[in-house]
């Protein structure tokens, strides 16, 4: 572990002396945000547009394939979490299962990048990726993740999103070759 993924992990933890405003943010981040950016993104397929539904399928897929690889990173690379190592303060109680990358923050930012890109508006467009930093704050601050496994979630996040995008452009120009009708898509 390098020096300066320690020390971040330090300066962001909360320590006992925290208001107690941070606190119940991360905690909130942590446990309801999470659920809430899912149960939001499913709401959206209610949408009768179909290019809208499309735009909200390719941000599920992102964020399934989130979670499917960094499931698969823990498993590949088994670094135990901060409490498990008794560093900082735990202030979340979590089972110690491997701490790299960070799912949670792989699945927001999956969910922060995807939605970037369907935002018309420039200044709401970095309302989801904020969302995302939260989350991954929140592992943080509540001893659950070093900064490289939310930095890994971030890398996870964007990567999903990529393989997300080209595999529905990939569905999509096939389905256009064989004359099916094709949803249009926003820019």
């Amino acid at each position: 572990m390098t020096d300066l993924n320690l020390q971040l992990f330090h300066w962001i933890n909360l320590s006992p002396q925290a208001p107690g405003v941070l606190l119940w943010l991360a905690r909130v981040a942590s446990t309801v945000l999470p659920s809430a950016l899912v149960v939001g993104v499913l709401s959206l397929l209610l949408v009768p547009d179909r290019a809208w539904r499309r735009l909200v399928l390719l941000t599920l897929l992102a964020m399934l394939l989130a979670a499917l690889v960094s499931r698969g990173l823990s498993s590949a690379w088994p670094v135990p979490r901060p409490f498990a190592q008794g560093l900082g303060h735990q202030w979340l109680a979590h089972k110690p299962t491997p701490s790299f990358p960070s799912s949670h923050a792989s699945v927001a930012f999956a969910f922060g990048f995807a939605l970037w890109r369907l935002v018309p508006h420039r200044l709401g467009r970095w309302v989801p990726l904020g969302l995302a930093l939260l989350v991954g704050w929140s592992r943080l601050a509540l001893d659950l993740h070093f900064p490289l496994d939310v930095l890994a979630g971030v890398a996870v996040g964007a990567l999903s999103w990529v393989l997300a995008h080209t595999l529905l452009a990939r569905i999509a120009r096939r389905r256009a070759a064989v004359g099916a009708p094709v949803p249009l898509r926003r820019s």
